[in-house]
């Protein structure tokens, strides 16, 4: 659970309700309580509300105050980074779907958009980088914003300042990981797999296709590929364990291609990485293969302890 969420929706329930926040807080133990503690105490507080008759309709949220389950939320936010509009077919049935990144002054967030008219505002250009969107009626999905026939989403006139352009990653346990989040965590790697090495487009970053007369790429044609490795750990935090997935950039970050190679430095490799903590930053996916989350490292680093100690004694 995000605590810091968490503390964001007792101070708007109490605002809201005139309760003092120790009051809210005693609801939400008791709605747990009765539930067998079956129930988080953000789902608990989102009950308490509604018992409450308050309603977070018509209120505009920041990005940071967002909290998994939230329905009909809220939002205003720059447009920092846009995807292509994909076409799919379900059923028999062909849609589209848009996908990008909004900020505001507390954070970014993943929007994603379903229905044709609001699409429409970004294959026309009206919607782009840089524009400045308002978003009602939206509800959160794994970790995700998504907009329906219900929603609203137009261009605003709004000026937004000190919008945080990065898609940033949130800190997170490994229990609280959900498919799409941007997570940092500290853990213990407990597995670490052998390495796999592949060919690549050096101009895409595709998987290269083998021929008999050399790699090409769908898209570049005949090409001269570049190798890649991945490696994949085992993370625990006490919490909970999860796969996680390096390429290339962040491997080099803990050990070289050339000795990752070479069997006897990997031992050594593995040997010294085994029960070490590391800090890891990345995306959470979903593995069809094995139906879980996954993490696609994009930042590692072995955790300095002696550094760390020093950090806390400073404090």
């Amino acid at each position: 659970m995000n605590m810091q969420n968490y503390d964001l929706l007792i101070e708007r329930i109490a605002v809201s309700s005139g309760l003092e926040k120790e009051e809210i807080e005693k609801r939400v133990e008791a709605k747990r309580a009765k539930l067998s503690g079956l129930i988080s105490k953000e789902g608990a507080a989102q009950i308490v509300a509604a018992e409450l008759g308050v309603s977070f309709d018509n209120v505009q949220l920041k990005i940071s105050e967002l909290i998994p389950g939230m329905k009909k939320v809220n939002l205003v936010g720059k447009v920092i980074t846009l995807f292509p509009v994909r076409e799919f077919e379900k059923n028999g049935k062909k849609g589209k779907v848009a996908n990008f990144y909004i900020g505001d002054e507390t954070g970014s967030m993943k929007i994603v958009l379903w229905d044709t008219n609001h699409i429409g505002l970004i294959e026309s250009g009206v919607v782009k980088e840089g524009v400045v969107v308002e978003i009602a009626n939206a509800g959160m999905r794994e970790g995700e914003l998504h907009l329906g026939s219900f929603s609203e989403f137009k261009k605003s006139n709004q000026v937004l300042e000190n919008v945080k352009t990065e898609r940033g990653s949130v800190e997170k346990s490994i229990e609280e990981i959900q498919q799409g989040q941007n997570v940092k965590l500290r853990a213990v790697i407990v597995q670490m797999f052998t390495p796999r090495f592949f060919k690549v487009c050096p101009e895409c970053g595709k998987k290269a296709i083998e021929s008999a007369d050399g790699f090409s790429c769908n898209e570049h044609g005949k090409i001269q590929p570049k190798e890649r490795a991945l490696i994949n750990f085992v993370l625990d935090d006490g919490t909970e364990n999860i796969r996680a997935v390096l390429f290339s950039e962040q491997i080099e970050k803990l050990i070289s291609e050339d000795d990752l190679k070479d069997a006897e430095k990997f031992q050594k490799f593995k040997d010294d990485y085994l029960g070490a903590e590391i800090y890891i930053s990345g995306s959470a996916r979903q593995n069809k293969l094995f139906n879980n989350v996954e993490l696609i490292a994009t930042d590692v680093e072995k955790v300095d302890v002696e550094k760390l100690i020093k950090e806390m004694e400073a404090r």
